[in-house]
Parts: C-alpha cells; structure tokens; sequence
C-alpha cells in the first residue's frame, strides 16, 4: 500500500512539472463558428461544478478551445450554451464534455470537436465526420 501512495503521490507531483504536459496532456474541447453568414457572432458560455469559463463570442470560422484535466474520481463535466442571431435569441445548451462517474481512470489528451451551423450544433472528429446532435431553440 506503501508504495501505491508514493506513485500517486509522484504522478500529482509531476503533473505540476513544465514535462507534465507532454506525458499527461489535458483533454480539449473545441467549440468552432461555421454559421452561413460572416457577420453571425457565436456567443459561447461554458461551465463545469468548479469553473466558470465566462463568456466568448467567435466570429466565423473561428474556433474557441478551452483545456482541462479530469478529476481523480470522476465527474468532471462541462455544459455549454452557444447563442447566435439578432439578439442572440437563438440558442441551445448542451453537455460538451463529460466524464463517465463510474471511470476512475483519468483520461488525457481527448478531444471533443463541436461545430456550430445554421441548422444547428454537430459532434465532429479529426476526420471531420459530423454528427448532428442539437437544434437551435428561438427563445
């Protein structure tokens, strides 16, 4: 049991460290601007139980990206909503990212793509396979 501590005790150490990052890398998530119209802002807030990211707007075909570790016992969790048109009346509020509870194991380096178009929000991979996940509610 002795030594199982010190490990845990080496890897929270070394996460600390400037070469953490390329042996642990934090998980990502990309949120991109691929509206129709070049002067359609996405207004982007995102939020987990310990951090609020505030609020970004994203012109076309930017992209908004933010990185994060996942806790030692699962949960972490990061629910987004993304807004856009005259007055941003329409939006839509979604789970980004989420780590099973029952996982105790951390995953590093996982990158979740969204993409933000007319007809709504897709899920999307390096391969630029889009899947259609949510529609855009007009509040």
């Amino acid at each position: 049991m002795n030594t199982f501590l010190v490990i845990i005790i080496l890897i929270a150490l070394s996460v600390e460290s400037s070469n953490a990052s390329k042996m642990f890398p934090k998980n990502q998530v990309h949120i991109k601007n691929s509206l129709g119209r070049n002067d359609d802002l996405l207004k982007i807030h995102c939020i987990s139980d310990e951090d609020d990211l505030g609020i970004h707007f994203v012109r076309r075909p930017y992209l908004y990206t933010f990185k994060f570790g996942d806790k030692f016992f699962g949960g972490t969790k990061f629910d987004c909503t993304l807004s856009h048109g005259v007055g941003f009346k329409s939006s839509v509020t979604f789970t980004a990212y989420k780590q099973n509870p029952d996982d105790f194991i951390i995953k590093f380096g996982k990158t979740t793509f969204w993409d933000a178009k007319d007809d709504g929000i897709y899920l999307t991979n390096a391969d630029h396979n889009a899947k259609f996940m949510y529609r855009w509610v007009k509040s």
